[in-house]
């Protein structure tokens, strides 16, 4: 049976279409100008709005009156809503009425009509195309990796519209470059000069949570003092539960300590050369906080020291507000006056909808955030960005140890149900051993490029300066077209890509 849904009614519940006009596609807006011949240039095409008139009647036997209100109900709304039909089951309008609702009836029949409004003229899949090595060859193209490195990709639009893509790299192979040429313009990043065999640093990982997934490599360190602040006993336990690292005992404090929890460490393993430490160290992790009422507290921190357990620098996050949902990302920094460097204040809501504040730092779906230290310069991630700040006697100082706590306040009862510890990775960088540079995007490095939101991450951190100045973002047009993914002229195994889009039909 044939159904048009709009919103979330059925209006074939109350009606039967008699007639419903959805055309072919959106009238073409042309910008012309005279030319010194005959006739005129076309300066610009522009697809139009488009319109969908419906007649109907009532179905027989319902009230006729009672269908008049009904049909006032679903259509009156001023803003658009989603319109299906049953005969296009992937695809939606986003529409509106536009002018009068005709109703005619005689007490026991009734006709009628209106007019359905469409702003972008389109209709849009329900969901996003895929294309990657899994349905490579199929109704949406192709990928074909090649020896030298680089990735033809054959992009099939099967829309009427064009189609903005969000394009997943990953790279095989330490890379220091990626450029991608299509019809609709070419898109660079990162630097093309970059080498591999003349520098003499390479940047090396010593440890993820990715192939440690219980993070057993980190042990207990109960008892032993918070290199950040004392007060922190150190007497509980915290474990792997489900997603990562999670509190699970407080244990017992002294009259001194303000706040009880447990505590892991880790040495970090020695490089290719056989040293511990690095004065160059980047961690990226995954932490998750968010409460499930208000007045739930906690704390969390992720320690760098050296050998000698002496702070050089920490990120935490701190909930001590025992009535509310304010809570605080700070950063800590060692060095000869150890302090906090700056602190940032979010609510622990999992970004819902309609939040005044969203955490969009640290809920379910997202959590990445980094620390990176490059001699004297320490780098913490929020937000979009590094707030970072210099600290010269640090500069040849090496992070040897890495210590992960979580804790509760003495004073609370209430510990925050969502506190986690998801994924944590330790590179070292500048290693002078090795002969080739640590390349901008490492093995194994994701690269997220999203043309409908104009943005780039790596490895889930906004990294929008990597852009090459004048590059576009690609548009894919209807139909099928091409894409010559390049990467750095050294570059010998292609990366993993995978791409998605909106389909959208005129």
């Amino acid at each position: 049976m044939f159904k048009v849904k709009y919103g979330e009614d059925y209006l074939t519940d109350y009606v039967k279409f008699t007639k419903i006009e959805r055309g072919v596609a959106s009238e073409n807006n042309l910008t012309t100008e005279e030319n010194s011949s005959d006739g005129v240039e076309i300066v610009s095409v522009k697809r139009g709005p488009k319109e969908i008139p419906m007649s109907f009647h009532v179905i027989d036997g319902l009230d006729v009156n009672i269908v008049r209100r009904k049909l006032a109900q679903i259509l009156s709304s001023t803003v658009n809503k989603k319109l299906n039909f049953s005969d296009e089951p992937n695809y939606y309008y986003n529409a509106i009425l536009t002018g009068k609702l005709e109703y005619t009836d005689n007490g026991f029949e009734a006709d009628g009509s209106f007019t359905l409004f469409v702003s972008d003229g389109a209709a849009h899949r329900n969901d996003r195309v895929t294309l990657n090595s899994t349905n490579s060859g199929g109704s949406s193209g192709t990928i074909t990796k090649n020896a030298d490195g680089s990735v033809r990709i054959k992009v099939i639009n099967n829309g009427t519209k064009p189609a903005y893509p969000r394009i997943d790299i990953t790279n095989n192979q330490e890379n220091g470059y990626l450029s991608l040429a299509h019809v609709s313009g070419g898109f660079a990043m990162g630097k093309i000069a970059e080498a591999d065999g003349k520098n003499i640093q390479k940047s090396e990982q010593l440890y993820d949570s990715g192939t440690d997934s219980s993070f057993s490599k980190f042990k207990d360190a109960t008892g032993t003092t918070n290199p950040q602040n004392s007060g922190l006993g150190t007497n509980g336990t915290i474990t792997f539960q489900s997603d990562g690292l999670r509190f699970a005992t407080q244990g017992t404090m002294s009259a001194s300590q303000f706040a009880g929890g447990g505590m892991k460490v880790m040495t970090l393993p020695a490089d290719s050369n056989g040293h511990i430490g690095a004065a160059n160290l980047y961690s990226h992790f995954n932490l998750l906080a968010w409460a499930g009422a208000m007045g739930q507290t906690g704390i969390l921190q992720i320690l760098f020291t050296d050998i000698n357990d002496k702070l050089v620098a920490g990120y935490g996050i701190t909930k001590s507000d025992m009535s509310g949902n304010k809570s605080n990302c700070t950063f800590w920094i060692g060095g000869n006056t150890p302090k906090e460097y700056t602190s940032f204040g979010f609510e622990t809501n999992n970004a819902e909808k309609n939040q005044k504040y969203p955490n969009n730092m640290f809920n379910t779906s997202t959590g990445d955030a980094d620390f990176l230290k490059e001699g004297a310069s320490l780098g913490f991630y929020w937000y979009g960005s590094r707030k970072t700040i210099y600290v010269p006697e640090l500069e040849n100082v090496e992070i040897a140890k890495v210590y992960l706590y979580m804790g509760q306040f003495k004073n609370s009862n209430k510990f925050i149900n969502n506190l986690s510890i998801r994924g944590l990775n330790l590179t070292k960088n500048n290693i002078a051993k090795w002969l080739n540079v640590p390349n901008r995007y490492a093995l194994g490095s994701k690269i997220s490029i999203d043309s409908y939101y104009g943005t780039i991450s790596i490895n889930g951190v906004a990294s929008a300066t990597e852009k090459v100045n004048g590059a576009k973002f690609l548009v894919i047009p209807p139909g099928e077209s091409e894409i010559i993914l390049t990467p750095s002229s050294w570059v010998t195994t292609a990366p993993d890509v995978e791409l998605s889009w909106e389909e959208n039909i005129l």
